[in-house]
């Protein structure tokens, strides 16, 4: 399976599409559908849930990039060994430390207020790129110098180690086992390395970096099935891989909570079960030759240029609004307010296609900002 890998692509796609605005549509379409409002179990898919809430649809956005990521490397690391010669594994970790780098500094513009010049207001670690960035650190190890069961083991040995801290180690007066908003032992040791370089959420990263690397291992694995010959060879071992997940998951529950904002164990292994299975689907529609994956090629403009739609659609301006806010609402916004009820699905309409039009043409001429 050369050059791109077809459901890697459409699958990033899909995650980045309903991130940038696809969501936003879908939503109102239905607000607009419904006459009135959405029924509240609809409307909370949309938004993060809270803290010791039940998942949601929404929960799964920022998982799925992280678990993308690890299924493009295994792909990625072969080509460097086999460009590389001898020294390529010294050669790909200064490639890897260089786009850790690049994309903490990335994270800082978007979410930190680095760009504000103002230390006193600034975050260091709190961005999803970021979270890509140590899972990606963590994942290339085992897979620059080990096989399939290292990566399998260190993957394991995450969750495992993530499990076990915020289960037994004691902090500052406190005992272990404690999963509360800004009283965990995750958030104490943000608070404690990262002091006014924390933003205030209750959301944590430092050790969280572990479930970051499990993710992103688990999207190796991913990779590494899709290399697997014969699809249906391939597809059922994603499968496998993936029931097997949410019933870890499943059983965990009963003695570690999911909550979506320190990646508890439980939360990576459900989340990351449903990505193996999504994997699965479109690796069966994009990659065996059916007819019907043709129908998914308008999602290759937002895969092949992911990181550039997400620092449009993240990236702060004036206002607190995103920077493609600021460029489609001069665009839009008047006829969006002649439209009455329907003018937030007029705007995010227009705005959803203008962005997807920039990036198919540069898709088509081959322009990807690449990190």
């Amino acid at each position: 399976m050369g050059g791109r890998i077809d459901s890697i692509d459409v699958l990033r796609g899909l995650d980045m599409a309903v991130l940038a605005g696809g969501a936003a549509v879908l939503r109102e379409t239905l607000a607009v559908s419904a006459g009135d409002s959405l029924p509240e179990w609809a409307a909370r898919q949309f938004t993060h849930a809270e803290w010791g809430c039940a998942f949601t649809c929404w929960d799964m956005v920022m998982p799925l990039f992280i678990f993308i990521v690890g299924c493009s490397m295994p792909f990625a690391f072969a080509r460097y060994r086999e460009k590389g010669g001898q020294s390529w594994r010294c050669r790909t970790m200064v490639r890897v430390l260089r786009r850790v780098a690049l994309l903490f500094l990335l994270g800082m513009a978007v979410q930190g207020n680095l760009l504000g010049c103002d230390p006193s207001r600034m975050s260091l670690f709190c961005n999803t790129l970021q979270a890509i960035a140590a899972g990606y650190l963590i994942a290339s190890v085992p897979l620059a110098w080990g096989g399939v069961r290292s990566q399998l083991a260190t993957c394991i040995a995450c969750l495992a180690l993530y499990w076990a801290a915020l289960r037994f180690i004691p902090y500052a007066g406190h005992e272990g086992g404690l999963f509360l908003p800004h009283d965990n032992l995750a958030h104490h040791i943000d608070c404690t390395l990262q002091g006014h370089w924390q933003d205030g959420t209750p959301y944590t990263w430092i050790l969280t970096s572990l479930s970051f690397g499990a993710l992103t291992l688990m999207g190796v694995l991913g990779g590494q099935c899709l290399r697997l010959r014969g699809a249906g060879k391939s597809t059922a071992a994603l499968v496998a891989a993936g029931l097997a997940c949410l019933g870890a998951a499943l059983a965990l529950e009963h003695d570690t909570p999911l909550i979506k904002h320190i990646f508890t164990t439980t939360m990576v292994l459900w989340s990351g079960g449903w990505c193996l299975l999504l994997l699965a689907a479109f690796h069966l529609l994009c990659d065996t030759g059916l007819r019907g994956a043709r129908l998914f090629n308008p999602l290759r403009a937002f895969g092949t240029n992911a990181i550039l739609a997400y620092l449009l659609v993240e990236m702060r301006g004036v206002g607190g609004h995103s920077f493609w806010w600021g460029i489609t609402q001069p665009l839009f916004g008047g006829l969006a307010a002649q439209c009455g009820a329907c003018g937030p699905l007029l705007f995010n309409t227009l705005s959803f296609l203008l962005l997807w039009a920039l990036l198919e043409c540069l898709r088509r001429r081959g322009i990807m900002l690449r990190v």
